[in-house]
């Protein structure tokens, strides 16, 4: 059960919610969410970000909008271009939807469906809508529609601020990966880790004010630590999760960022503030590949 409980923390990681929030930015805390990485020629800087956040949360530390401003280039998990129109929409549900027809309800526990079917309607939302869904959008549109109810906004995620500050500031954006990448990431989950998923969505939504606000706080604080103990240390528990969720993806990052540090122009890399914490993290791995590694 405890294994199970600590699934939530993977649904936090990466779906909507993970990266979310309701306390206050801290503008007087010590340490930032951010890493000046220093190589011989170049400067990269290293962002956690949150996806979730309120109005009130602006406006950031000044140390964050001066390393957006000191950056040529600003790098994403993805480019949110991608993620609106048409095409994206018919990707999503290519990848959402069962191909073969079949149910949500042939693919769950009789525990989960039911307790999915409370916690819709509790959100004015019925089941029979998502009856042609996987359990991993099912548990998407949960928590995104829960975040919202707590006045929570994705406008207003660090990824979603500075990449309209990057368009209307004319600088470069770059991409880590693609929207499809992404939903991969939550489709290819075999079908009992999608179950899990979704019964403990359902089982902690009511919840969630809190968690959010304990992984807000070591954010805003920058404190790795405690957002490992948060975020990753009951992911660890599922390790084919964790491998593809952070680890795999984080090596696929790392040699992407050592290049932006070959370069002459300064960069800002912002990913969900999971991939920076835990001994497999991105700070910790810069740090053994020898560049200098300053918390800001």
């Amino acid at each position: 059960m405890r294994r199970t409980r600590r699934l939530a923390a993977f649904i936090f990681v990466y779906i909507a919610a993970s990266i979310y929030h309701g306390a206050a930015a801290a503008p007087e805390a010590a340490k930032r969410p951010i890493w000046r990485i220093q190589s011989q020629t170049n400067v990269v800087y290293l962002m956690g970000s949150i996806h979730y956040l309120k109005k009130q949360n602006y406006p950031l530390d000044p140390a964050i909008e001066s390393a957006f401003k000191d950056a040529k280039t600003v790098v994403f998990e993805m480019d949110l271009d991608s993620t609106k129109g048409d095409e994206a929409q018919h990707l999503l549900v290519a990848k959402a939807a069962y191909p073969d027809k079949t149910t949500l309800q042939q693919h769950v526990s009789e525990t989960t469906y039911q307790l999915t079917a409370d916690k819709l309607n509790q959100l004015d939302l019925d089941i029979g809508l998502f009856k042609a869904f996987k359990p991993w959008f099912v548990a998407n549109m949960i928590i995104a529609r829960s975040m919202q109810a707590m006045g929570f906004d994705p406008a207003y995620g660090v990824d979603q601020y500075f990449f309209r500050k990057a368009k209307e500031a004319n600088k470069k954006t770059v991409a880590l990966e693609t929207f499809e990448n992404q939903l991969d990431v939550l489709n290819k989950m075999p079908d009992f880790v999608q179950d899990l998923m979704l019964l403990q969505t359902v089982r902690t939504a009511d919840s969630m004010r809190t968690g959010v606000n304990t992984i807000v706080k070591a954010w805003s604080a920058g404190d790795l630590k405690a957002l490992d103990a948060a975020l990753l240390q009951g992911m660890r528990e599922y390790p084919e999760v964790y491998q593809r969720v952070i680890v795999e993806r984080n090596h696929t990052w790392l040699p992407k960022i050592r290049a932006y540090l070959k370069d002459s122009e300064s960069y800002l890399v912002i990913v969900g503030a999971g991939h920076l914490a835990g001994r497999e993290g991105l700070v910790e791995a810069l740090k053994a590949q020898g560049y200098s590694v300053e918390q800001l």
